[in-house]
């Protein structure tokens, strides 16, 4: 991978970790689970930023098709990652309509949010145009893990909007929900490098 490409992953890291610090301070202030599992789910994306530079620094020391492999065995880390993220959202979400909670609604609180959809976004193309020269397996990854979080975000600031007019428990649904497509496509991913790697 090229420095620059190299420079784009730390950058992404850094963006995570920030998003995560972000939305944890919102999650556990308004007590809204989206938003808390939201920020989980970008320490994990900031892990799997972590992972994607150790891997592209390994792949620079080996020959293609172990480049490949190696490229092909991160994928397969992140989208584990991703999927054991899914399933905490879904637990947590069932969890919730056992437990509701109250929640703190605020318009900073929406506005926060609003940005943080704003940066995957950035996040994503960012990702994607260095792939144009890059053909990266990993950075592909990353760029179809900032679209799912623009939606899982998205999710976040409606059960904000919704818990307020309605109950506690709207916020375990959307939970459940964006905890189960997150999962689907995680799965389907490790399955794809899984037979990569068996072969």
């Amino acid at each position: 991978m090229k420095n620059a490409g190299l420079k784009a992953v730390i950058f992404g890291a850094v963006l995570n970790f920030t998003l995560a610090v972000v939305k944890l301070y919102i999650g556990i202030s308004s007590n809204l689970l989206t938003i808390y599992c939201d920020a989980v789910n970008n320490l994990a994306d900031n892990f799997s930023c972590v992972l994607a530079i150790g891997g592209f620094i390994l792949v620079k020391k080996l020959g293609e098709r172990q480049s490949e492999r190696a490229q092909s065995l991160c994928t397969f880390v992140i989208s584990a990652i991703v999927a054991v993220t899914g399933i905490y959202f879904v637990y947590n979400g069932l969890e919730r309509f056992l437990y509701p909670t109250p929640v703190v609604y605020s318009v900073k609180y929406a506005v926060l949010i609003a940005v943080t959809v704003g940066v995957k976004i950035f996040m994503a193309v960012m990702y994607k145009a260095f792939n144009k020269h890059e053909n990266s397996d990993v950075l592909r990854a990353l760029v179809t893990d900032s679209i799912l979080d623009c939606f899982i975000t998205v999710a976040a600031l409606m059960s904000l909007f919704l818990v307020s007019k309605l109950n506690y428990a709207v916020d375990g649904v959307f939970a459940v929900v964006t905890g189960g497509i997150i999962t689907v496509s995680a799965i389907r991913s490790l399955i794809k490098e899984a037979k990569f790697l068996v072969l």
